[in-house]
């Protein structure tokens, strides 16, 4: 499936979102008709506006200034300059003003305040354009399809416009669009009211939009309510997560964005199951492997969302064997959606399990979930869903018994490749002809790998240890296979994966970086790894490629085939810095930290194109990239978690801190409220001279901290 290009300049895009549902418009805070960038009121998978735009006496107004600072509120200013005449030749105006602000909950608020700053009353007449296509975002993306359901006749009341849409799902999905004060006329696609503005006056238009899928009934509240229950919820969520303060003023930025993203991208389903959102807009809904590495990363920002996250997949993990959603007993989901293309059975994605690293990461941040937390209880409640994980890992994630984890696509409306890299043709030898299957990634096996042996510490303390045993000892075979199947000696590097026929990929990417972090590379091959990982073909001034320059294979716009993604830097910055690699793990976080200062927003998006810093002065963009993207909003904490190098052991109440080493743009990094296990601390990393020291100015509750420098 590919995705749109986009009309509007996708710098220009606002996000708003609050739950299920989300906002696109472009800066005018316009949704319009016709745009390829995929603009408009989007609710469990629905577009339910597909035009949204304002106009006075039929003329777009002035841009000022537009915002999005709060995630579920839009500010656009404008203005409407009215001739009134011309004096000594050049021709004088009187200015309108008007005031957009929205409020996104569940139903999207809208306040048009229309101000008249100029000496004499003014006529106007404010049109409001809407329709609603109902597209599912499958097709937004561009998924076609043989038929449709139906479009209903809109109904028209005084104030009110009702536009539904009968699905082939048999469910109603239905946008109900209210004005206030009562329009002057009201019709299919336009709400016009006529407005007389004394000098100096204000007068106020509401519109409220509701969309609904089948039976849903939202609450009425008035806007006043809901800005109130917002704000009271924004500040429980900043209250009990760390603060990170920074004497930089675009690191700190870009790390309240992050914060204030990442709870943007939480939502619930109907049950009330708590859902880490993978990105806008193509990817608002339940990602296993991106709500994995997303609550890893959220570990020093708030633990909490790691038990949500890995109960919210345990309750979904696969029961049966079933192709055409490639699910099968013990294994993670790769992903779910709710819109009518999964609801009528059309595609497999109402519950689909086409992935390969979900499982063996979700043990992975269990095990590091308790790490931080020491939570016995809640490790001892998920344990039997983890002996079913690793259940499928051996019987059904190796196929053919060779001891590697490897995919195979089953269904014909699954994923080709199931790694992270899951695109069509990411997954290739350097020419870039395409790996058959069923394809062992490379990092895959180091997730194998971490997982066994992080798991067997928990098996221990929960009491299981014939358990622990096991695990180490198949952890530790792993490692000896992996080192000498995946290496390529010619290249000093690990090969991306071994094909169907149990060859080597060799393709220079950076896939084994995650190797890395997962610690299953040999210490004696590690030192060419990291040199390889920083050689110009990989990092290019602005971060690490995923795949090397010196390839036929590489394009700098391909999405897994040269692009650059902030949380694939920042997990290989994280793993270089465990080999004890810091001036590599420094030169990747810096590099992506330079780029980070010319993203709009402050926001790192999804990804970002491969060119090299001597090729251009900025970072380029990629065209459709999501924003926010959650893992890459995770990536500013991971980065500074491997700046400070922090490494807890809440069930020993330890906190290691290990060389830590602020970048040379940044005097002071403060942690305030970390939560280790019971405990609370602060802390304060200093940068002098090239050293960083460490303080602990507040500490609540039993824990040591452990600086080796």
């Amino acid at each position: 499936m590919t995705k749109p290009l986009p009309a509007v300049d996708i710098r220009d895009v606002q996000v708003v979102k609050n739950g299920a549902t989300f906002l696109l418009t472009d800066r005018y805070g316009d949704v319009t008709e016709g745009n390829l960038a995929a603009l408009g009121l989007y609710h469990r998978d629905t577009r339910f506006l597909s035009r949204l735009d304002l106009r006075l006496n039929q003329q777009q107004p002035v841009l000022l200034h537009s915002s999005t600072e709060e995630n579920h509120s839009q500010i656009i200013e404008l203005a409407f300059p009215v001739p009134v005449g011309k004096s000594g030749g050049l021709e004088q105006r009187e200015n309108m003003s008007l005031h957009r602000e929205r409020i996104l909950a569940g139903s999207l608020f809208e306040r048009v305040r229309v101000r008249n700053f100029g000496r004499e009353a003014r006529h106007l007449v404010l049109d409001v354009g809407f329709a609603a296509d109902f597209l599912d975002l499958f097709e937004v993306r561009g998924f076609t399809r043989e038929r449709r359901g139906q479009l209903q006749a809109p109904a028209v009341e005084r104030s009110q416009v009702v536009l539904r849409y009968v699905g082939l799902d048999g469910v109603t999905r239905t946008t109900t669009l209210r004005f206030s004060p009562m329009p002057t006329e009201l019709r299919p696609g336009l709400a016009s009211f006529e407005l007389e503005v004394a000098a100096g006056a204000e007068l106020e238009v509401a519109i409220e939009v509701i969309p609904q899928v089948g039976d849903e009934t939202p609450p009425r509240r008035s806007l006043r309510e809901v800005e109130a229950r917002l704000a009271r919820e924004d500040m429980a969520w900043r209250k009990r997560g760390t603060r990170f303060l920074s004497s930089d003023p675009t690191l700190s930025r870009f790390l309240d964005r992050s914060v204030r993203d990442l709870r943007m991208l939480q939502s619930e389903t109907d049950d009330g199951a708590f859902v880490l959102d993978a990105g806008v807009p193509w990817y608002s809904t339940l990602f296993g492997r991106d709500a994995i590495i997303t609550a890893y990363q959220m570990l020093t920002l708030d633990p909490s969302v790691a038990w949500a996250v890995l109960r919210t997949l345990a309750e979904r993990q696969g029961t049966r064997d079933d192709p055409w959603r490639e699910e099968e007993p013990g294994k993670i989901l790769h992903e779910v959606r709710s819109g009518e293309l999964a609801a009528s059975g059309e595609i497999p994605h109402g519950r689909y399990y086409g992935t390969i690293d979900a499982t063996p990461l979700w043990l992975v941040l269990l095990a590091a979930a308790y790490r931080w937390t020491a939570d016995l209880e809640a490790a001892r409640a998920l344990w039997p869903h983890a002996l079913a994980a690793l259940r499928w890992i051996d019987e059904y994630g190796d196929r053919d018994g060779d001891g590697y984890l490897e995919y195979e696509r089953r269904s014909t409306g699954g994923l080709e490749n199931q790694g992270w890299k899951d695109s069509i043709d990411a997954i290739c030898f350097p020419d870039g002809e395409p790996a058959e299957g069923p394809i062992a990634l490379v990092e895959v096996q180091g997730y194998v790998y971490q997982a066994k042996r992080r798991l067997a510490r928990v098996a221990r303390d929960l009491g299981e240890d014939d358990v622990a045993e096991r695990l180490g000892k198949e952890a530790e075979a792993l490692r000896e296979r992996f080192n000498r199947d995946f290496w390529v000696e010619r290249e000093g590097y690990f090969a991306l994966a071994l094909d169907g026929e149990k060859r080597q990929v060799p393709t220079v990417t950076s896939n084994p970086g995650h190797c890395l972090w997962s610690q299953i590379v040999d210490p004696a091959l590690a030192p060419r790894v990291a040199r390889r990982l920083t050689s110009p073909a990989l990092l290019s001034g602005w971060g690490l490629r995923t795949l090397s320059r010196k390839h036929t294979a590489y394009d700098p716009l391909g999405y897994h085939r040269g692009s650059i993604w902030p949380h694939d830097n920042a997990i290989v910055a994280h793993g270089l810095k465990r080999y004890g690699f810091d001036r590599e793990a420094g030169m990747v976080l810096d590099q992506l930290s330079a780029a980070g200062r010319y993203f709009p927003y402050a926001r790192f998006p999804e990804l970002f194109c491969g060119f090299s810093s001597e090729e251009v002065p900025v970072p380029v963009q990629y065209p459709v990239a999501c924003r926010p993207q959650a893992w890459s909003s995770g990536a500013a904490l991971l980065m500074i978690r491997s700046y400070a190098g922090l490494t807890a052991d809440a069930p020993r109440r330890r906190l290691f801190i290990v060389r830590p080493h602020l970048p040379r743009w940044v005097e002071t990094v403060e942690l305030r409220g970390l939560r280790v296990g019971d405990a609370r601390l602060d802390l304060v990393f200093s940068s002098h001279r090239g050293v960083t020291a460490v303080q602990v100015p507040r500490k609540q509750g039993d824990v040591e901290v452990l600086i080796q420098q």
